[in-house]
């Protein structure tokens, strides 16, 4: 198969470019469709066509995920960047440290780089979505394919509208120039409603399980739980209700259990466990399906040391000594996810969740990702009935099965005598057991945290560094100014120079 990799603004530019490598040249040249070429009218004619566009879209998951950190965690409290100033470098690179300090600029390749796969991927579920339409193939297998590439359309402008806001909303293939010069940004309550619809229809379509060769793919529980997410994050769509009716039947399901080890989550041998509801399925090897989360998150010069195959260690994701400290007194997980390094006396903490590396000649893990497990069903579905009144009941039944696998007494009324007292005890619960699996960061913007807790950070990072921060990046009092405009990323600069009718968040 022939997979469509464009981007975005690649469509735009191939489109000009076309123009001038054709002109001068005959009709009959232009129309002539060269034979060794695939394309869409000869490619999507079987239940295998099908099927591999689809699984095309799991790979543009997988891309994605490789640095969704960047933007998610590294936003956030939990993590940070190694400076590594006495090694003569900037381990998490320049962009990275001002993207830490809210410090961006519309140039960064860490904005522009997550804009253009995510709006790949859209268009890479748009592009098979159309031509199953009018297919010839099995419709069981049509609608299963359907409601895979819905979520995964719902679920990339969900993460583009917690990004960037008002955003581009595309629905159809954009087949011409003008239709690419045309692109606009959607309304945030008009994109919310096109990913609830989405995400309707693929609870509706899909399996609740899948065996075999099928088996961490897309269900209908994955679906609704990132509909009970849209539920929880909408400010215009908010619904708490109904967030508690979707995660509740993932409860009542009977399929998804919490692990009595914690430890059992990150390890390979337990992948698509019973706590997981879906995760990104990574491959061990060098065909290209491999993860690498270790070589990006080990300290700089921790070679040899934290992992065993090549490099020196990205010093990405590097969590806070906030985030370390936050952790209670015999909170078995603090283990599982911290490790420590020691460089030249300074002790650099990093993310071992996905410390699996095995192969001391390639940079490549076998681990996979978890985007939604069944703890975070709990936890969310806790928050749900609080938000929408105080309960002595099942709130508290749900936050302590997650304690009670952490090895941490149990929360009672008398600890947490009222909503506000539960909700930050919600809050600090998440934070510990999703640790560096990309939820802090919407966690703040969801709850309206982002600006104080960032804010309260700053001052802890300021007074006491994680890392001592390099001589050409300094910190002053310049960093962690938090502003409204500052919980959306910026629009990438490239993106505004193709398509004039896209324009660019404020800043401060």
């Amino acid at each position: 198969m022939r997979k469509y990799t464009s981007k975005l603004n690649i469509e735009i530019c191939c489109f000009v470019c076309t123009i001038f490598v054709g002109f001068g040249c005959s009709e009959d040249f232009l129309t002539v469709t060269p034979q060794h070429y695939t394309t869409e009218a000869d490619f999507y004619q079987t239940d295998d066509d099908f099927i591999q566009a689809t699984n095309a879209v799991y790979g543009d998951l997988q891309t994605f995920i490789l640095s969704a950190h960047v933007l998610q965690e590294g936003r956030s409290d939990n993590t940070t960047y190694d400076n590594a100033n006495d090694q003569g470098s900037l381990g998490g690179a320049a962009q990275l440290g001002f993207l830490d300090q809210f410090k961006e600029t519309s140039d960064a390749n860490s904005i522009a780089g997550p804009w253009n796969t995510i709006y790949n991927a859209i268009k890479d579920c748009n592009v098979p979505l159309n031509q199953l339409e009018t297919a010839e193939i099995d419709p069981a297998l049509a609608q299963r394919l359907e409601g895979e590439l819905r979520f995964f359309r719902a679920y990339f402008h969900f993460i583009a509208v917690q990004y960037w806001g008002d955003v581009p909303l595309l629905l159809e293939p954009i087949t011409s120039a003008e239709q690419a010069f045309a692109i606009e940004r959607a309304p945030v309550s008009e994109v919310y409603q096109s990913i609830i619809a989405d995400a309707q229809f693929a609870i509706s379509s899909l399996e609740p399980t899948y065996t075999g060769g099928n088996r961490g793919r897309v269900t209908s529980y994955t679906a609704r739980m990132l509909l009970a997410k849209v539920y929880m994050t909408s400010k215009d769509n908010r619904n708490y209700s109904l967030a508690q009716s979707e995660l509740e039947d993932i409860v009542n399901s009977g399929l998804f259990e919490i692990l009595p080890s914690y430890a059992d989550l990150f390890d390979p041998a337990m992948k698509n466990s019973k706590e997981s509801i879906f995760e990104v399925q990574y491959l061990d090897g060098t065909a290209g399906e491999a993860s690498n989360f270790i070589y990006q998150f080990a300290p700089v010069g921790s070679g040899g040391t934290v992992f065993v195959g090549p490099g020196n260690g990205g010093g990405r994701n590097i969590p806070t000594l906030d985030m370390v400290n936050t952790y209670e007194v015999n909170d078995i997980r603090k283990d599982v996810s911290i490790g420590f390094f020691d460089r030249n006396n300074l002790t650099v903490p990093y993310v071992k969740k996905y410390d699996n590396d095995v192969d001391p000649n390639f940079a490549t893990t076998p681990d996979n990702w978890p985007i939604y497990r069944y703890a975070d069903v709990l936890l969310l579905l806790a928050e749900a009935i609080n938000e929408q009144a105080y309960s002595t009941g099942l709130p508290f039944t749900y936050l302590n099965e997650i304690r009670s696998r952490a090895n941490l007494p149990d929360l009672t009324p008398t600890d947490l005598p009222d909503q506000d007292a539960f909700r930050t005890a919600i809050a600090h619960e998440r934070r510990v057991e999703l640790a560096f699996e990309n939820h802090r960061w919407f966690d703040l913007l969801r709850t309206d945290k982002a600006i104080e807790v960032m804010t309260a950070y700053g001052q802890v990072e300021l007074a006491n560094p994680t890392t001592p921060p390099p001589n050409f990046l300094p910190y002053d009092e310049t960093c962690w100014v938090m502003t409204p405009n500052k919980l959306l990323y910026q629009i990438p600069s490239g993106e505004l120079n193709l398509a004039p009718f896209i324009d660019q968040n404020p800043t401060d």
